[in-house]
């Protein structure tokens, strides 16, 4: 592998290309923002590897007050990513920035359009779309626990049960696991909590979740993200593997985060 070092000046490098390219692509503002808050993401696990927790922080709250903008600014198919990736809304946790986490986890994207054969087209808001057990709920879900709020995770876990399962394709039968990990972590049950985890860092779900190649030699999302919740929670959950890096788990914010980019301020 690479050093660490080599492959971080590259990223920062590419960030900054995409960056610029943010400011002068009209039209194509959501795909860039997006590229940036992945980018973002994959520094904090690179500066962790390379033994900087503070620059890891850091970038993992840029990745939160990134997607706050996109999901605010814009509403094309990149800023509606609390449809599809799970694991993304995870990383401002890792962050400890609670002020961060606490805007986090009150966006909701505006519109998304599905077809209805009698209506034509019918937009329906991201609310509307966890009411009826559609794809954000999951994130959703997640939000949720960021706030500490339980009533909103008991009305989420029982449209879960009731139609988001039914529905499930077999692709995507893991998201399972998901949910007996959301019911745990209502329950404050360590030991269940503890049981799923394992389960998501086994070796071929760990694969399937997992395809950045470098960092999935080191991290498991969203297990680590999971665990992360446990800890806000003050319920310690022990893990054995490496792919759930104890020292990201306790909560330390740190004494000042930085805001990255001048269309953030």
């Amino acid at each position: 592998m690479e050093e660490l070092s080599s492959v971080i000046l590259k990223k920062e490098d590419w960030n900054k290309k995409v960056l610029e390219v943010f400011y002068t692509q009209i039209g194509y503002e959501d795909w860039n923002l997006s590229a940036i808050s992945k980018n973002n993401q994959e520094l904090g696990f690179l500066y962790f590897l390379n033994g900087s927790i503070e620059n890891a922080k850091q970038y993992f709250s840029n990745v939160g007050l990134v997607d706050i903008h996109l999901v605010s600014n814009f509403t094309k198919s990149h800023s509606r990513y609390l449809d599809f990736d799970l694991s993304r809304c995870l990383i401002p946790v890792l962050s400890d920035n609670e002020n961060l986490i606490q805007e986090y986890s009150k966006i909701r994207y505006n519109t998304f359009y599905r077809k209805d054969d009698s209506e034509g087209i019918t937009p329906l808001s991201m609310d509307e779309m966890v009411a009826i057990g559609e794809l954000p709920i999951w994130c959703n879900t997640v939000q949720f626990f960021m706030a500490n709020d339980n009533g909103g995770v008991e009305r989420n876990l029982n449209i879960i049960e009731t139609k988001t399962l039914k529905n499930v394709p077999k692709k995507e039968d893991g998201l399972k696991d998901d949910y007996e990990f959301y019911k745990a972590l209502h329950a404050s049950d360590k030991a269940k909590m503890e049981e799923v985890l394992e389960k998501l860092v086994s070796p071929k779900i760990h694969k399937k979740r997992n395809d950045n190649p470098i960092l999935n030699q080191y991290i498991s999302l969203p297990a680590l993200g999971y665990a992360k919740l446990a800890w806000r929670k003050g319920i310690e959950i022990e893990v054995n593997s490496h792919l759930i890096p104890r020292e990201l788990l306790p909560i330390k914010p740190l004494g000042k985060y930085e805001i990255p980019y001048d269309f953030l301020e």
